[in-house]
């Protein structure tokens, strides 16, 4: 049942944001712990047959449940000294030359007022030169990451040779976290505080070649339990957005369904679309990618815009599709939108370094399906340190509540 988990991951998503600002209290909203083994068997109401479904409806069609599928979560910037040793083993330091992604050098800024509170939507920007090399926007902790050299293979760059700019005005003191340390380095400023709308943007961006049927079936037969969760819980303005992808030469590369506070409308949007064509197993991932950040709305004033990337395959290995998926990133970066990407079977040791990269550029975090809950083909174990073994359901209402409270 290969790919099971994108368009469940797109419906339990939804779900998850209908507690934003809402029951917080039930989920730990804290980061991902040390590892702990889920017994899926031992989850009231959320047994899945071989097949993923729970048995079957009075019509004699599999009928699925939430709940059982198992996810980890990893964040390379909050664990540097394991990123950074990892990229001194030879395997990885190939990767890096196969994508073109050199992870070595970035400024960690921390933005808050005067009252130590942490401001969100705040504009900075790397220059080097005078020309703007990398620039993003604090998100609601007062975060924001810019890189250096992120497509040069070099190891360690010249701080006097950049420059840093936070709300328009130059910061002469700033230093580098670089590969060879161990630890983030922090710089810290005070910032006059924002007044940021208390609204969330969250878009799906999803693979939907041939094997994502059992996906699409499966959320169809959940869409009123979803709609209820968010009519009866839900307080905070959500908006929702999806973009389906294919492959060149398929009925269609990319389709989406823009920005909308109505619930209704995007699970609609989703009901329709049917899983079909692909072939290879490289996909048009940079076409994806190019119309989540070109074509979607975002609100520029939401305290928090996040792009989840389902897929279970990387984007084509050309020269211009590498390119393509590096400037889109850059966009992501730049209009303060972290992209999450989430990894299902199919993915390899390759492509998990290029989706942790996607993920490191954004400030954002990378999911992983685990074996644990027995559903669906075989995963790989991500090489990464120890961490927790959550439902995916719970793991994602937990970041989507961390990135927006």
């Amino acid at each position: 049942m290969k790919k099971f988990i994108g368009s469940y991951f797109v419906l339990i998503c939804i779900a998850a944001m209908a507690l934003c600002g809402c029951s917080k209290g039930m989920f730990d909203v804290a980061p991902g712990g040390m590892s702990e083994k889920y017994d899926a068997a031992s989850s009231e109401g959320d047994i899945f047959d071989g097949d993923g479904s729970g048995g079957e409806d009075g019509d004699g069609k599999p009928s699925y449940q939430s709940g059982v599928v198992t996810a980890g979560e990893w964040n390379d910037i909050a664990n540097w000294g394991y990123w950074t040793n990892l990229l001194n083993n030879q395997e990885w330091a190939q990767y890096a030359e196969y994508w073109t992604y050199y992870p070595h050098n970035f400024v960690y800024v921390k933005l808050s007022d005067a009252g130590g509170n942490p401001v969100c939507g705040v504009k900075v920007a790397l220059k080097k030169d005078g020309q703007k090399v990398w620039s993003a926007i604090s998100d609601n902790s007062g975060a924001a990451l810019l890189w250096a050299s992120l497509y040069e293979s070099k190891y360690v760059v010249e701080a006097s040779d950049y420059s840093l700019e936070v709300a328009g005005s130059a910061v002469e003191e700033f230093e580098f976290t670089t590969a060879g340390k161990q630890e983030v380095v922090v710089n810290n400023y005070v910032v006059q505080k924002t007044h940021p709308s208390d609204a969330i943007d969250v878009a799906f961006i999803v693979d939907a070649t041939g094997s994502m049927g059992d996906e699409i079936d499966f959320l169809k037969a959940d869409l009123k339990d979803i709609i209820d969760l968010v009519g009866a819980q839900c307080t905070a303005k959500v908006r929702t957005a999806t973009v389906f992808y294919r492959d060149e030469g398929d009925q269609y590369v990319t389709k989406h369904s823009n920005f909308t506070d109505n619930l209704k409308e995007t699970i609609e949007y989703i009901d329709e679309q049917k899983a079909e064509g692909g072939g290879d197993w490289p996909e048009a991932v940079h076409k994806a990618l190019a119309e989540g950040v070109q074509s979607l709305q975002w609100n520029p004033g939401a305290k928090s815009r996040l792009a989840f990337l389902i897929l279970d395959a990387p984007p084509h290995h050309e020269d211009d599709i590498i390119a393509a998926c590096q400037k889109s990133i850059e966009a992501y970066a730049a209009a303060g939108i972290k992209v999450v990407p989430v990894a299902a079977s199919g993915i390899d040791k390759a492509c998990e370094y290029l989706l942790r990269n996607f993920a490191m550029a954004t400030n954002g975090t990378y999911v992983f399906i685990t074996n644990d809950s027995g559903v669906g083909n075989e995963h790989i174990e991500a090489t990464v340190g120890d961490y927790k073994v959550e439902k995916l359901r719970d793991l994602i209402a937990r970041l989507i509540i961390a990135y927006a409270k």
